[in-house]
């Protein structure tokens, strides 16, 4: 016959809960009308239904919640043979053949199941009638989450595991400590760089030194991420003689890992020297508990804290790029006939290195500036203003754009670092003679847009600025006729990238916007406004991108000669 033998394990005793005969059919399940009923939540109402054919037992799951495992392998059904052995929920049911059963299967043996609960029986509250050990851990067990569920200080957290994992337990002493991203070796809170620890209900900060734990113990949690209860008893042989648990007199270890979602983050690490206290197999069952729980917990506080270190760096780069535009010119003057001036940039981040500057240092000369600071962000950004601080003063004693370009060579090739660079172009309009002078420090060339074309002048005569001690730059000069403008421009502009039809969007290998598309445009904007060149402009690039955005900062400035 097919016979159930049930029993809980405690203290490697085994308490015999009786045999179940299957026949030709069993149920089981959680409900009273099965043949064997499983006492555990993980079990459906039906969950397995055993039967008796020409060839022996076979099973089938009954379409339960949590599923069947046979054998620790996940299975709907099969067929039965010898120490076969199902998982339901917490539940393992063994299922065997025994000689001599009244009732014979088909090869002449008989069949039994043997049911182990991997729960553990604390014989003395058995024997008093005092509260059910399992109540008992999972009152504690909530009580524990509950006080770190909201958690989000680091060193705060570990504090509250620490506390309320060792009032629960009742235990002498115990340490949090984590382990390092390199190597694995134990390590104290990366918060605060001390180690969080507890002696008899005294919360401490300590060094790594002042925290003795067991070596042994603690290297085979972190390795094998399994939690680990030594009892100072003669059947402990694994760990006795462990070195370190000798040399510090242990009597009783519980160390489990902080499990987090990638692995172990560290140990919670809770010990013994008294000889009368030994913890248990519940107190363990707790502590894992918690360890898994504040594993997750610590991820989510580091989370928590990552996301309001980057609101905090986005809050400040967004204040870095309110400050820096209030650097560029916005009013631009309308008052002289002789000219019309306009510039916009438009970042690719919030702040960026491009910037341009407009400056009337005499009553018939002006001066228009455009530049383009190495990399992005902060960094650009800083520099920039330091530039463009250092040109408004250079341009008021200096008429020269070659001579101008090299003081705010001078000034960052001195203070520069990690080589940073800025090409820029500088261009002087006498308005009496029209007379252009531009020094080009590796930046685009200038674009004149005259009545009956559009060309370039002002090539670069020298490297950016802030690259060499000293550089070749050299003025270039030409002449405007009245009506004619000129457009400054960065990178940004020509080196757009749009999709080359409507479905593409490899983007990193479209073509870019290119100075032939943009001078065609220019063909037919003689004679505007330079705010209507730079808007054009800008809107064709945009409408080139389509649907990405342009991928550098675009940044314009432009002005037309009256005469």
């Amino acid at each position: 016959m097919l016979v159930l033998r049930g029993f809980l394990n405690s203290d490697d005793k085994k308490l015999d809960q009786g045999r179940v005969s299957v026949g030709s059919t069993l149920i089981i399940g959680r409900t009273s009308e099965c043949g064997f009923i499983v006492d555990d939540t993980g079990a459906s109402r039906h969950h397995v239904e055993i039967k008796l054919d020409p060839d022996g037992y076979t099973w089938r799951d009954l379409g339960s919640t949590n599923g069947t495992f046979l054998n620790g392998k996940a299975m709907r059904a099969g067929r039965l043979s010898d120490g076969d052995e199902f998982k339901i929920g917490s539940t393992v049911i063994r299922f065997e053949t025994a000689e001599g059963d009244t009732i014979p299967n088909p090869d002449g043996k008989a069949t039994l199941f043997g049911a182990t609960l991997l729960d553990s029986l604390d014989d003395a509250d058995a024997e008093t009638g005092e509260t059910n050990t399992t109540d008992n851990l999972l009152r504690a067990v909530y009580t524990v989450m509950n006080d770190i569920a909201a958690n989000y200080e680091p060193c705060a957290l570990v504090d509250k595991i620490l506390t309320t994992t060792m009032s629960a337990i009742g235990a002498q002493r115990g340490a949090v400590l984590f382990a390092s991203d390199d190597d694995g070796a134990l390590q104290p809170c990366p918060a605060c760089g001390d180690v969080h620890s507890i002696r008899d209900g005294i919360l401490e900060h300590s060094t790594t030194a002042e925290v003795r734990i067991s070596q042994t113990i603690a290297r085979r949690v972190l390795d094998e991420g399994e939690s680990v209860l030594f009892q100072d008893t003669a059947a402990d042989q694994e760990f006795n003689t462990a070195e370190s648990i000798m040399s510090l007199n242990l009597r009783s270890i519980i160390c489990v890992p902080l499990r987090g979602k990638m692995g172990a983050l560290g140990i919670l690490y809770i010990d013994s020297d008294r000889p009368k206290q030994q913890y248990t197999h519940e107190h363990m069952l707790l502590s894992t508990a918690v360890g898994n729980s504040a594993g997750l917990a610590l991820e989510n506080a580091k989370m928590h804290k990552d996301i309001l270190d980057r609101q905090r760096i986005n809050q400040e780069i967004e204040y870095a790029g309110i400050i820096q535009e209030g650097f560029l010119v916005k009013t631009w003057p309308t008052a002289d006939a002789r000219f019309e001036v306009f510039g916009e940039t438009r970042p690719a981040k919030v702040v960026g290195g491009d910037f341009y500057d407009f400056v009337q240092p005499a009553h018939d000369r002006i001066g228009l500036l455009i530049a383009d600071v190495s990399g992005k962000g902060v960094p650009a950004a800083l520099a920039m203003a330091q530039l463009l601080a250092e040109f408004r003063v250079h341009v008021l004693h200096e008429e020269s754009p070659a001579e101008v370009l090299r003081a705010l060579n001078e000034t960052m090739e001195e203070r520069s670092q990690r080589g940073m660079f800025c090409t820029m172009c500088y261009l002087t309009l006498d308005l009496t003679t029209g007379e252009a002078i531009c020094a080009n420090a590796g930046h685009h060339p200038i674009i004149q847009i005259g009545k009956n074309s559009v060309v370039e002048f002002g090539d670069p005569t020298g490297p950016p600025v802030g690259i060499m001690p000293d550089g070749p730059w050299e003025n270039t000069t030409y002449t405007l006729a009245p009506g004619d403008s000129v457009l400054l421009y960065t990178d940004g502009i020509v080196e757009a990238r749009g999709a080359q039809t409507k479905s593409d969007v490899d983007f990193d290998t479209a073509s870019e916007y290119g100075l032939e598309n943009l001078q065609q445009l220019l063909k037919g904007l003689y004679g505007e406004h330079p705010e209507t060149l730079v808007e054009e402009i800008i809107r064709d690039v945009h409408r080139y991108c389509e649907p990405a955005l342009p991928h550098d900062d675009c940044t314009l400035i432009g002005m037309r000669y009256a005469g």
